[in-house]
Parts: structure tokens; sequence; C-alpha cells
């Protein structure tokens, strides 16, 4: 474990569900306050998610920041002004075979597609596309991927829903079938597909080539197995108190859960230097 009061830190990396966010998915007012004043002092707060530009902006938005924002995992990174800096989408071709594959293959599974600040869905009113939009505040569109126009054809993401069962067997039949992807489980329901170069440590080393900060400068809070590549990046980390065993095993230390404002306590104990 590294000895947190040597280190003073210039750059913060967060996960936002089960991590930021509460299990009502709010943030609470000490951490918020907690981060604008790590803001006022130049410290970027880079909220890091699998999430769609419009689910991470009302969030940023509520925080009272203005920084540079890491979406689908890594897939898309958007600057201070919300214009794309960095994109690591699937090929066109080869969305087509996945999204042929899923709608065939696994019939039972809600499978949809987000490129850019878009989400395309077979049926609005699919429970698991009404349970997204609730959570995120993101408005899917009923759509294929052929409807796409030609400048956008670069699919950042597919997102699968379903029963648990269902999920563990869609993960291990489509890494048997596209092992050239990034595909992993974001919760026991969700799995999500991205190309190979989308990763959350390629955004991060990214941004800290961009504003020239050391990686050993930076800290990281995740929950899930989408974080552990983030974990072991930064230069310190925190695993949240609701992270299963797996991922707390990854980070040099374990803070409290998101229900009682574990990233507010990882950071109190942080010094940080602009």
């Amino acid at each position: 474990m590294i000895d947190i009061d040597i280190m003073k830190y210039k750059m913060i990396f967060s996960d936002i569900d089960g991590t930021l966010l509460n299990s009502n998915h709010q943030v609470s007012r000490a951490a918020r306050e907690k981060i604008q004043e790590l803001n006022k002092q130049g410290i970027p707060f880079i909220l890091v998610s699998a999430r769609m530009p419009s689910g991470i902006l009302p969030i940023q938005r509520e925080l009272g920041i203005n920084s540079p924002i890491v979406c689908y995992s890594g897939a898309l990174v958007l600057n201070e002004s919300g214009e794309c800096v960095k994109t690591a989408g699937i090929e066109y071709e080869k969305s087509l075979l996945v999204d042929a594959y899923l709608k065939s293959e696994w019939k039972h599974i809600c499978s949809s597609t987000f490129y850019f600040d878009n989400w395309l869905v077979d049926q609005k009113e699919d429970k698991w596309v009404m349970q997204e939009e609730r959570i995120t505040s993101s408005f899917p569109v009923e759509g294929e991927i052929g409807d796409i126009p030609l400048p956008d054809r670069e699919i950042h993401k597919f997102l699968c829903m379903g029963e648990t069962e269902q999920i563990t067997a869609l993960n291990e039949a489509m890494k048997e079938k596209f092992p050239e992807l990034s595909i992993y489980r974001s919760k026991d329901t969700y799995l999500e597909i991205m190309d190979r170069a989308a990763s959350k440590s390629g955004a991060i080393e990214f941004l800290c080539q961009k504003y020239e900060i050391p990686i050993e400068a930076t800290v990281s809070f995740g929950d899930n197995f989408n974080d552990i590549d983030m974990l072991l990046t930064t230069g310190n980390s925190f695993a949240m108190g609701n992270a299963p065993d797996e991922v707390k095993e990854q980070a040099l230390n374990i803070t409290l859960d998101n229900d009682h404002d574990g990233v507010l306590a990882g950071l109190n104990q942080l010094e940080f230097t602009k």
C-alpha cells in the first residue's frame, strides 16, 4: 500500500454508478462541496463511466465543475467544451456482425447500440431499456445500425441486458465468438461490448499526457470489474466498500461504500496540489 501522505495528487478519476452515486443515484452534498473545493484549486475531477455523454453531463453540471469526461469506459473522451478528443469504436462491418449475432441467437436478451451521444434500441418500451433510461436520464431512439449516417458509423458500445444466468451464458459465448473485442460484465445483468482499444486506462493515460500530469500524481475510485484497469493504472486507487472482493484486491486502498460517502472519505485522506 502507498503511503498516501507522501504524494500530492493533481487529478482525480471517478466511476459514477456504485461509486460516486449512492443507491438512490444521488451525490451527497458533502461530496459535491469537496469536489467543488478541489475544482477551485485547479484539481480536475474527471467522471469515468460506461454511460453515454448525456448520461454523464447532468451529473457534472450538478457537481458544478467543468472537466473532460470519459464515456463508454474509454471508447469516447470529450474535452471541457464537449468536443470529441479521443474515440475508439468498433468498425462498422464488425458491428453489423455483432448486431446480427445478438438478434438471431440471443433474442431473449435486450441488446442496444451506442454511438457518440446516440442510443439505438429495438423497442423503447422494453423493461430493460426503460430501467436504463431511468437510471441514466438518457433517451433512446428506435432504429437499426443501418440507419446511422455514414460520417458517424463508429459504434462505441453494445449494451446487453438480461437475467443473470442469461448474461453469464452470453458473456462466455461472445468471448468465444468475438475474442478480438472487449467484453465484460459491468454488473450481473449487464454485458458491455466495445472495441479492444477502448479502456478506462487508455483514456487516463491520454488525459495525463494532455494535461502534462504524471500518472503517479493521479488517483481513481471504482467499484466493479470494469474499473480494475483504471485502479491499476493511477498512482493511487480506492475500491469502494461495496466492490466485489476481486476488485478490492486490485486497489491500493479500500474506502467506505457508496451509501456512506466512500469517495469523500478517500478524498479526505489525500493531499492535493495544482
